[in-house]
């Protein structure tokens, strides 16, 4: 498994999940995210029949795929790969990643509240959004 970032025409699959820059703070966020998925998704504790689908549902935090499929990439992406050949038959061009987050989108997202970020800075919002998924993966919530 591995993360990668750039832009596709094609963004779907089981192959590989697809998230949207938008909410991606940095990419050992996404990391971690993946590795809670890969790890429950092998002990059985499964929530989806894809493990494309679960590792944005841990991304997410939520046990609810609609909410999870509001996170999937337009045209650029962050990209978890399973399946290495089956993702290289895609035209897809890799680049440096640069974190282009929406800040109200990422605190709507995980219920990040002002006074949190106040709290600790922007500069800790990447521990803020693991913190909540740590804790969805512990609580499966």
């Amino acid at each position: 498994m591995r993360v990668t970032f750039g832009s596709s025409k094609q963004i779907f699959g089981d192959f590989a999940c697809f998230i949207d820059p938008k909410f991606v703070v940095d990419l050992s966020t996404v990391e971690f995210a993946a590795k809670k998925a890969f790890k429950n998704w092998e002990n059985g504790r499964r929530i989806s029949k894809s493990l494309a689908v679960e590792i944005l549902l841990y991304f997410a935090a939520t046990r609810q795929i609609e909410i999870a499929k509001k996170l999937t990439a337009k045209e650029k992406a962050v990209v978890v790969v399973i399946d290495e050949d089956e993702f290289s038959k895609i035209d897809f061009k890799e680049r440096d990643f640069v974190p282009e987050y929406d800040l109200r989108e990422v605190m709507n997202l995980y219920e990040i509240t002002e006074e949190e970020l106040e709290i600790v800075g922007i500069k800790k919002l990447p521990l803020l959004v693991r913190e909540r998924i740590a804790l969805f993966s512990l609580l499966g919530e």
